[in-house]
């Protein structure tokens, strides 16, 4: 005859014993992971150390003579021959690029937004700028040097024509892409036509504005490089047009890779940028 089973153990007729025999429940450690900010930092360097490793292998593999190609390694030993020169080129160039770079930002948010706002402007007006835009920036740097001398304004001026349309176009489009919902929500509120431009329309099209500004940073130096290639006697592009002319290629590929470095870290510091105006877009790359 079996045991009667204890009290505390039975189980009333007519229900299903639900207990289950209690199992040790392992928690996963929370690894160290890296912040995504340095985690995408040491990825770019990481593919930029092995393009510079592969047009290395390519330039050596290839015996190219150093009248046509030079390898990294060559152009890095060229800039530290001579960093005074290449640093004090490049900070003249950074100014340039940074006074047109924001001229056109300041223009070119405004231009936007008053065609988004203005309906007549922006169907008289914005045919105008895309014909303006398909002109190449090159073919606008003589008038520039006409109206503005051979100076530091000559150059920045072209840095803010080249950086002005991004600008333009993408805060228009951050502005035309705000929800029809969130204008209802406004207007059922209550809300002043400043307080719906401010709290809502703008601050959806932040995003696009930011992105507009990483195209043009990068516009911008290439801007002023124009500018000193056209009239210049100082600057990365009179580096460049100097080494050309005497076939030292070392020192123009030098001057490559610092335009490379500046643009980098301009694309990076407003990309930073974003993501502390922007924290439910931290995604932003």
């Amino acid at each position: 005859m079996s045991q009667a089973m204890p009290l505390k153990n039975r189980v009333p007729l007519g229900t299903a014993d639900t207990r289950t025999p209690p199992r040790e429940v392992h928690r996963a450690r929370p690894g160290r992971r890296m912040p995504v900010g340095v985690s995408s930092a040491v990825k770019a360097v990481v593919g930029i150390v092995g393009v510079l490793a592969l047009w290395e292998v390519v330039v050596s593999l290839l015996r190219l003579p150093e009248y046509l190609m030079v390898g990294p390694i060559s152009a890095i030993e060229e800039f530290f021959t001579r960093p005074s020169y290449f640093v004090e080129n490049a900070f003249i160039t950074v100014q340039e690029a940074l006074a047109g770079f924001g001229l056109g930002t300041l223009l070119g948010v405004l231009c936007g937004a008053a065609l988004y706002y203005i309906p007549a402007m922006r169907h008289f007006l914005y045919p105008t700028l895309i014909a303006i835009d398909t002109i190449p920036k090159v073919a606008l740097a003589p008038l520039f040097i006409v109206w503005f001398g051979f100076g530091f304004e000559s150059k920045a001026f072209v840095a803010m024509a080249i950086a002005f349309f991004p600008l333009v176009i993408n805060t228009f489009d951050g502005l035309s892409s705000v929800p029809n919902e969130l204008k209802e929500l406004a207007r059922i509120n209550k809300a002043s036509r400043w307080m719906q431009m401010t709290k809502i329309e703008f601050i959806y099209a932040l995003p696009s504005i930011f992105t507009g500004a990483k195209i043009s940073i990068s516009l911008a130096v290439g801007g002023a490089v124009v500018g000193e290639f056209i009239a210049g006697s100082s600057g990365l592009g009179y580096v460049i047009l100097l080494a050309n002319s005497q076939v030292d290629l070392p020192s123009m590929f030098a001057a490559f890779m610092v335009l490379a470095a500046i643009s980098l870290t301009l694309f990076f510091l407003i990309n930073v940028v974003a993501n502390k105006l922007l924290p439910w877009r931290s995604n932003i790359k």
